[in-house]
């Protein structure tokens, strides 16, 4: 009988450095393609960082996908509390929105485990793509990566163009989603 393998995210909580962050919707799906979901990610980005005290330093919000960079103003945390706090909520509106407004499309995210169990899922099993650095550099590199993720998919001309960005912020833009913190006087 085949074993099933849950792919699993090596993350490293290591004081001082920042995470780059990514995770898929199920199956690839464009479940972020919604202003309404996106607005539930960028609230949840906001109430994690009050609550387990971290940095938010760039994120983007594809139609099937996320990248985000923070960094833990604690010297002791656990990134993936940290994962967690950003896509359980959003899961959790999604699905309860889903149940009352799309029940039919609902059964797209029907995910039926070897043990006959079935469950919903927003998000792509396992824990995602979780990359450490501490190199100023690379973390510049890192935000410009993720900036201009929606230009190399040819959703808009440049990165500023596409509102669910930190690129818009760093423009110095005041119509902006979510304001970033201050990188500088914290790391590098």
């Amino acid at each position: 009988m085949p074993t099933s393998h849950r792919k699993r995210v090596k993350s490293f909580n290591t004081p001082g450095d920042a995470h780059e962050l990514t995770f898929s919707c199920f199956r690839r799906l464009p479940l972020l393609n919604k202003d309404r979901t996106r607005c539930w990610l960028i609230e949840a980005l906001e109430q994690a960082r009050r609550r387990l005290d971290f940095a938010v330093w760039a994120y983007v919000i594809m139609p099937e996908h996320v990248h985000v960079i923070v960094w833990s103003r604690r010297p002791s945390y656990e990134i993936r509390l940290i994962r967690t706090a950003l896509k359980v909520p959003v899961q959790r509106a999604a699905l309860a929105y889903l149940r009352q407004h799309a029940p039919v499309f609902l059964e797209k995210l029907r995910d039926e485990q070897p043990n006959g169990e079935v469950h919903y899922r927003f998000w792509q099993r396992g824990g995602g793509y979780d990359r450490n650095t501490h190199e100023p550099v690379t973390l510049y590199e890192m935000i410009e990566y993720i900036h201009n993720n929606p230009v190399r998919r040819g959703l808009v001309g440049k990165p500023t163009d596409w509102p669910w960005s930190s690129a818009r912020y760093y423009a110095g833009m005041a119509d902006v989603a979510l304001r970033m913190d201050a990188i500088a006087g914290l790391w590098g």
